[in-house]
């Protein structure tokens, strides 16, 4: 039996190095600098069109630079890893998955929801009842409209996922696994994934989430099965958080 259907040939040495990887953030920082210069900087000239937009709109506008952000990231990512090394995307990760993990793709999504689950109940028997602060921040106080939906779902949903399985698994998680092995790695990109997002209540399900996509990124060694399974987790949320908004009378009367 061909054994690529289950898993992917063992990764060859890669190309970007812990510097690269500081000078892609860099780059990155100094474009989004740059974008919110130009975003902002009309705006408190008394550019209307923009004014109007970041006031009366302001989870859309949100949503727009936080995708512009991501694109960024992109661009530094291809200046910095592919073109300067002469690279490709392939070695980043966008290649195509083995076939069994391929197919298995929704039970191990599955499996994820119930250590997810287990991870909230963890925080909550800490802490007590939480509220994810997200909700919050992508929640109109106009209530739900079609607009937002979009704006959110295709950066949080379509955008998000593919960036950042990009940076994280693409390439953090190759870096460290060249230098501390596949357990380490696992465990460190997991941790690094869940720092990052500066949600202190969620540090424990964005970690368990962080390690279960490194795990199977080494196992398939393919970005497209953890973007997948990062799509469903994100399209999941933020359809559910919509849905809530828009039939109000669904949520519990307090």
């Amino acid at each position: 039996m061909n054994s690529e259907l289950f898993t992917a040939a063992q990764p060859g040495p890669i190309r970007w190095t812990l510097r690269d990887l500081f000078m892609t953030a860099l780059l990155t920082i100094v474009l989004v600098a740059a974008l919110l210069l130009a975003i902002l900087l009309p705006a408190a000239l008394g550019v209307d069109l923009i004014r109007d937009l970041l006031d009366s709109r302001r989870l859309v506008a949100g949503m727009i630079v936080g995708g512009l952000v991501y694109v960024l990231a992109v661009v530094a990512t291809y200046a910095i890893i592919v073109r300067r090394h002469r690279g490709s995307w392939r070695e980043i990760g966008f290649r195509a998955p083995p076939l069994v993990p391929l197919l298995l793709t929704p039970a191990i999504f599955f499996g994820q929801l119930i250590l997810l689950a287990i991870a909230n109940l963890i925080v909550q028997s800490i802490i007590g009842t939480f509220e994810n602060p997200q909700v919050e921040q992508l929640t109109d106080s106009a209530g739900f409209s079609w607009l937002n939906f979009v704006a959110v779902f295709t950066v949080g949903a379509i955008i998000a996922p593919v960036v950042e399985e990009m940076l994280f698994r693409g390439l953090l998680y190759q870096w460290l696994r060249n230098h501390i092995g596949a357990v380490g790695a696992i465990l460190l990109s997991g941790a690094i994934f869940s720092a990052v997002h500066f949600i202190s209540v969620l540090l424990l399900p964005l970690f368990v989430i962080g390690v279960l996509l490194a795990a199977v990124f080494e196992w398939t060694r393919s970005l497209w099965i953890t973007i997948t399974l990062h799509f469903f987790q994100n399209a999941m949320a933020i359809g559910l958080l919509f849905f809530l908004q828009a039939n109000p009378n669904l949520l519990p009367q307090t």
